[in-house]
């Protein structure tokens, strides 16, 4: 009676190890659409849904249908260096877009096939990546003051509040060419994302002014995480980020005047002086 029991039970642990190998064998597709679906709240949502409509990207609903495997491959790898060599889907897409490229991520190959599962794109194997070092992280007070050009950037490029605004910043604020900035971790999918924008500067107006002086991978993650840090505010006011520049200047000029006419008060003065010694 025994040796039935143990056979009886050696038998069910097999059946059991046996379905646990089938559901671990079985799981990892499930697993890495779920996987997708998180990358691409991370690095896409910004510029693209899934049956939502166009952004400034466009609805990626049914796009394994549209293009091929090995473009969707290389398109999420190297869109930089598509446009660059002349892709004729890259270039309509670019025109399409107003001429805002997609930037390069730096996806890993798990994770772009984790994106391409998630979008419905047929499997494809890939050898296992090497080991990777160890991820950089991100300060946010060094990122303050490469924004603000308190800390030069290393190769030279123009600091960030010459042209940009955030709510990090506080009063008076940066500059008000470009776009204000206290959403850009949000629109591009959180530090992670938006380190890889940094790291391929590719908007338009950007390219002549870092094409030639690309940002360090600290620097990016430590802008990225500064640019993060004013994440749930509200964007500041433009209007009154104006008046605050316009009533520093006026302030400024003021007190040139007033030092002025002081200075010409006395040079009279000064002047009768010297003749009476003489």
């Amino acid at each position: 009676m025994l040796i039935r029991w143990l056979t009886a039970t050696l038998l069910v642990t097999g059946l059991l190890l046996l379905g646990t190998a089938y559901w671990v064998q079985a799981a990892p597709p499930g697993q890495s659409a779920e996987e997708g679906e998180a990358l691409f709240q991370q690095y896409c949502a910004g510029c693209h849904t899934v049956g939502g409509g166009d952004l400034s990207g466009p609805d990626l609903l049914g796009v394994a249908d549209r293009r091929d495997r090995d473009w969707l491959e290389h398109w999420l790898a190297e869109p930089d260096t598509m446009i660059a060599e002349g892709d004729p889907i890259a270039l309509q897409l670019l025109a399409q877009y107003n001429n805002v490229p997609m930037p390069n991520q730096h996806l890993s190959l798990s994770e772009i096939d984790a994106l391409l599962a998630y979008l419905g794109a047929p499997e494809s194997a890939h050898p296992a990546e090497p080991a990777q070092g160890a991820a950089l992280a991100g300060n946010a007070e060094a990122g303050k003051d490469l924004f603000t050009g308190a800390q030069a950037f290393a190769n030279g490029g123009t600091a960030c509040i010459a042209c940009h605004d955030t709510a990090a910043l506080g009063a008076p604020g940066g500059g008000l060419l470009g776009p204000d900035l206290t959403q850009a971790a949000q629109r591009y999918g959180g530090e992670a994302g938006l380190t890889g924008v940094l790291g391929t500067i590719a908007f338009p107006s950007m390219v002549p002014i870092y094409q030639n002086r690309p940002l360090a991978p600290q620097e990016q993650v430590d802008l990225a995480a500064f640019l993060a840090s004013s994440a749930g505010e509200a964007a500041p006011s433009r209007g009154v980020r104006h008046a605050t520049l316009y009533l520093l200047a006026f302030g400024a000029m003021d007190v040139f005047l007033v030092g002025l006419f002081i200075w010409h008060r006395r040079l009279p003065r000064a002047g009768r002086r010297l003749s009476a010694r003489r």
